[in-house]
């Protein structure tokens, strides 16, 4: 009986992108558009690793595009100026972007509970937090983290902070899983909004401790729970 998924845990850690955010497929078109004056080919190319590798830093994708598409050397400006064509796209994005359903009243619920909610994302810490205050989210989570830290050193921080605390980590990218499982904790894979290939898909449902469609899913079972 799955209903008191989340009445075990401590501390729940959320990615943003996909599981609190419908964000996915704009973000993807965004690196496509912040890279706009390069052969429509090079990305195309581009968008669909994106996809791909969803999770990771724009750090990290933009210094790849450089280097392994448009196969140019590095040069400090001219990276700073896809992250800031990148940035600038973001902003509107997110303020375009969905809230996925059942977000806030889980949210509530799990603060109610007095849960630890936690973001680990890919995305630009700094950015995120502006996004959370527009969006009325901020209030729920105890912190947020996200780039240019990996995913995995936010997870290290929430857990050295809530030492011998059970946590899960809710996902819907392989580099969400591969952050639970390198930190040995739970892996709750979301993947209505999930971006990835068919085969990474099937290797974090078969990895997850639990595969949910979206976050309502789980409110449902903390009513059963209540009940």
């Amino acid at each position: 009986m799955i209903s008191d998924i989340l009445n075990k845990y401590d501390v729940i850690i959320f990615d943003c992108d996909g599981v609190l955010i419908d964000v996915n497929l704009l973000k993807c078109q965004a690196f496509g558009k912040a890279v706009q004056g390069y052969p429509l080919d090079i990305v195309e190319e581009f968008i669909n690793y994106c996809k791909k590798t969803f999770g990771v830093s724009r750090y990290v994708k933009f210094k790849e595009f450089l280097s392994d598409f448009a196969k140019e050397p590095f040069q400090e400006d001219k990276y700073n100026i896809l992250l800031n064509n990148y940035a600038n796209i973001c902003k509107q994005v997110y303020d375009l972007a969905n809230i996925t359903p059942g977000c806030k009243n889980l949210l509530l619920e799990l603060k109610n509970m007095d849960k630890k909610l936690y973001v680990a994302s890919g995305s630009d810490e700094k950015e995120l937090k502006e996004v959370f205050y527009n969006r009325d989210l901020i209030g729920y989570f105890n912190e947020i983290y996200g780039s240019p830290k990996t995913k995995s050193e936010c997870a290290k921080i929430i857990l050295d902070n809530n030492p011998n605390k059970k946590a899960v980590f809710i996902g819907d990218a392989l580099s969400d899983m591969k952050t639970a499982k390198e930190h040995n904790i739970d892996f709750i894979y979301m993947s209505e909004f999930t971006v990835q290939t068919k085969e990474l898909d099937q290797i974090c449902r078969m990895g997850a401790t639990m595969v949910i469609n979206t976050l309502e899913e789980l409110m449902v079972q903390l009513n059963c729970v209540k009940k």
